[in-house]
């Protein structure tokens, strides 16, 4: 019975360092060093967060709004987004687009409850259309701050919807100024703005 003890002690150590050596090799010292482990990794990395994060219970506050606009290659185009507020609208730059096309911009308003403060607040969603228009210059969202519940110098954040990911990544962020906050954009896609 001792020897079968020490003939499974002596299997069990010398797996264990069978295992070891081999599944450790890579960063062994005396291993030659691979591409894989001195070169950076070349791929960004994913960053943002899920709306369940960023706007905790978050419900419709106003019905959806959709616009429809046509835009002119040769003109600045100034499309009214039909929001209450002074400051509502969406500038497209002249020759900013190849050729005229029709453009669509889905607008739903959302409130959430920020627990850490007690209080309520909005975030606004932007489906913009056809889905990945590209610009040569940037386009102008404007929106009137009160219409997002903020006030002067607080901050608004531009995020955008990674459909790969399902995560929400910052852009940018803007002061409130004269009652509005301005933000641009590159291409359609998916948007939103919220504190």
């Amino acid at each position: 019975m001792l020897t079968n003890r020490r003939i499974l002690t002596l299997v069990a150590l010398l797996l264990s360092l069978t295992l070891g050596l081999w599944g450790c090799g890579k960063i062994s010292p005396t291993a030659p060093e691979g591409e894989e482990l001195t070169a950076p990794s070349m791929a960004p990395a994913e960053s943002g967060l899920p709306a369940e994060v960023l706007w905790p219970k978050m419900v419709v506050d106003n019905p959806t709004i959709f616009v429809e606009a046509q835009i002119f290659s040769r003109t600045e185009n100034i499309v009214d987004l039909q929001l209450p507020g002074k400051y509502q609208e969406f500038t497209i730059r002249k020759h900013a687009v190849e050729q005229d096309t029709t453009i669509t911009i889905a607008i739903t308003k959302y409130a959430y409850r920020d627990e850490k403060i007690g209080q309520r607040r909005y975030v606004a969603e932007f489906d913009f259309g056809p889905d990945g228009l590209e610009f040569r210059k940037k386009a102008k969202l404007v929106l009137d701050s009160s219409w997002l519940g903020l006030e002067k110098g607080q901050h608004a954040v531009l995020r955008y919807y990674n459909e790969n990911t399902g995560l929400w990544g910052e852009i940018s962020s803007t002061a409130v100024k004269q009652g509005r906050v301005n933000f641009y954009i590159e291409h359609f896609s998916k948007y939103a703005v919220s504190r």
